[in-house]
């Protein structure tokens, strides 16, 4: 019965984060897909650099407090307005770091047309600052609340995108949705909290909480920084060394396709690592879930790329036209990335559950490098391909390491069982119940 009810639980938090992660992607794909198609190649390009260069930056507001907020307000209730009040205040200031240096990079680097797109998008990082709130919905098992405000606003944003589309609206209107999207979304999680009996004006701000949070978050922004880093640095560095906006569009157009099965293993993994954790005094149950859920992210990440490189051309060009004539094969060279992602997302949690975060950091920096160093070789030389190339060969190095990063002999032994078909069998048949 236990197992059961716990069952149960996994299932209810997975079904509510697809809920939200799938809105996403359906509005991104059926909206997203219209609006790039209208901006073209050269706008499109600009408004992926601007997302870039304020990607890379955006540490700076979220220091690495998501997951940290959570587990305090879940092992010090009592102090949650301290907390969350804490927690808004980095943010917030931490915000507007994040919009000046954007701009002030824009301005050394770009027109002045170009800057002003930057400032547009930048808005958005003001907003997100009241996310706190969602913290606390987390902390208390509410995903439901979470899940209908992604949708209330990405439908709302989706309807506002296609009037700009209808009006033939300015690339200035379009940039200024990021800022609309974070600002309904606050206004929701506002009415939510308030109708959850709570009241913003109870947070209070705490220099000692701050230092104490931010020292807890070092070693997460460190890593984050660099994830972000190598993940923006892409778009910024095809706009450098290409000097061509178009190209940015087209790269940005097929990597968006590409990312776009990313939430899979994030809402699998959130939804049954707590099952593997629980199992800690049964090391060899332990190890088989685990081994099953790997088996699942292979297959999962393998079969979409079978699709992917079967279909791409044909998808991707239905989709973006001959406008985009380049973008078909950036997502099939970039879809390959798919295995190390899958596998990296359920590795990154397992380390994390076995407290060896400082593996996690020198994954990310060894990833960071390897995809750098290849894409200032490449780019050069491949064009926007050779992008995509760095990001694959980067991701596979950073794989083998990842296999065999912790306790190397079980990491092995485990990644070759998780390749039996067997062992997704097994996960089809639990799930079933």
């Amino acid at each position: 019965m236990q197992e059961e009810g716990l069952k149960n639980n996994y299932v209810s938090n997975s079904f509510w984060m697809l809920l939200e992660k799938s809105s996403r992607i359906i509005s991104g794909i059926l909206v997203g897909v219209l609006v790039v198609r209208y901006l073209g190649a050269a706008q499109y390009g600009i408004i992926t650099l601007g997302l870039s260069i304020i990607g890379i930056l955006t540490i700076f507001s979220t220091l690495g407090l998501d997951s940290l907020v959570v587990r305090e307000l879940l092992t010090r209730s009592k102090k949650k307005y301290v907390i969350l009040g804490t927690a808004f205040w980095m943010r917030f200031v931490g915000s507007f770091v994040v919009m000046g240096g954007s701009v002030i990079y824009s301005l050394m680097r770009d027109p002045l047309s170009t800057t002003w797109i930057v400032f547009l998008l930048s808005i958005s990082i003001v907003f997100q600052s009241l996310s706190v709130i969602d913290f606390y919905f987390q902390s208390q098992v509410k995903g439901k609340l979470t899940a209908m405000n992604q949708v209330i606003t990405l439908f709302s944003s989706a309807l506002v995108k296609l009037f700009l589309i209808y009006v033939h609206a300015p690339l200035e209107w379009f940039a200024t949705m990021a800022a609309l999207e974070a600002g309904i979304t606050a206004l929701i999680q506002f009415i939510f909290y308030r109708k959850e009996g709570e009241r913003i004006r109870n947070w209070r701000f705490n220099f000692g909480e701050a230092k104490y949070l931010l020292i807890l978050a070092i070693p997460i922004i460190f890593s984050s920084f660099i994830q972000l880093f190598y993940q923006n640095a892409d778009s910024i560095l095809i706009a450098r060394f290409l000097r061509d906006m178009s190209l940015v569009g087209q790269y940005g157009a097929g990597v968006r396709i590409s990312q776009a099965s990313y939430f899979v293993p994030v809402a699998i993994c959130a939804a049954v690592f707590p099952g593997i954790v629980n199992n800690r005094n049964n090391k060899e149950l332990q190890l088989k879930r685990l081994t099953q859920l790997y088996s699942l992210m292979i297959w999962g990440a393998l079969f979409i790329i079978a699709g992917s490189l079967v279909f791409g051309d044909l998808v991707i060009g239905f989709l973006y036209g001959a406008k985009f004539p380049l973008a078909p094969i950036v997502f099939k060279i970039h879809i390959l990335v798919s295995l190390p992602v899958y596998w990296g997302t359920a590795w990154g949690m397992w380390m994390l559950a076995q407290q060896k975060q400082k593996y996690v950091v020198w994954m990310q920096l060894l990833n960071a490098l390897f995809i750098l160093g290849f894409e200032f070789v490449l780019i050069p030389k491949l064009g926007i391909n050779g992008a995509a190339y760095s990001l694959v060969i980067g991701s596979y190095i950073a794989l083998l390491f990842m296999i065999v990063a912790y306790k190397p002999a079980e990491g092995l032994r485990v990644f070759w069982n998780a390749l039996n078909p067997k062992n997704l069998l097994e996960v089809i048949r639990y799930s079933k119940g």
